[in-house]
């Protein structure tokens, strides 16, 4: 399963239906992955907090989080694939925004033949994807 940027993020802030369905993904042994490109998004997010604090707290709990997946990177076929998606949902009247990292993320569910885990909207455009929401 890949994880996305929003399912992360609700992991870190704690979110009681997050860490029910990640409790429930480790009980069922289902393997999770995280594209490098999300780890990049979410410590881009971290590193512009105005709060100190915050950060430091925030950046341990992706640490964790990152160390206790596995995770997947950018290939050149990933990059295809992409950037085909995001050009697609850019020209599109009828289909959802879909910026550069939700591309990204897309492409290695349809590549990878897995579930993406995400509440964000914009994944459901995608023909082909399964998302997984919570």
């Amino acid at each position: 399963m890949i994880l996305d940027t929003q399912y992360l993020g609700a992991l870190a802030d704690e979110r009681g239906a997050a860490r029910a369905l990640a409790h429930e993904l480790t009980a069922r042994q289902v393997p999770t992955r995280i594209p490098t490109a999300v780890i990049w998004e979410a410590y881009t997010g971290i590193n512009n907090a105005a709060d100190e604090d915050m950060a430091d707290l925030l950046r341990a709990r992706y640490e964790q989080l990152v160390a206790s997946r596995g995770s997947v990177g950018l290939t050149p076929a990933v990059a295809r694939r992409a950037g085909k998606l995001n050009g697609e949902h850019m020209n599109s009247d009828r289909l959802s925004d879909l910026d550069g990292v939700d591309s990204i993320v897309a492409a290695h569910g349809l590549l990878l033949d897995e579930p993406v885990l995400s509440n964000d909207g914009d994944f459901q455009d995608v023909e082909g994807l399964e998302v997984v929401t919570y």
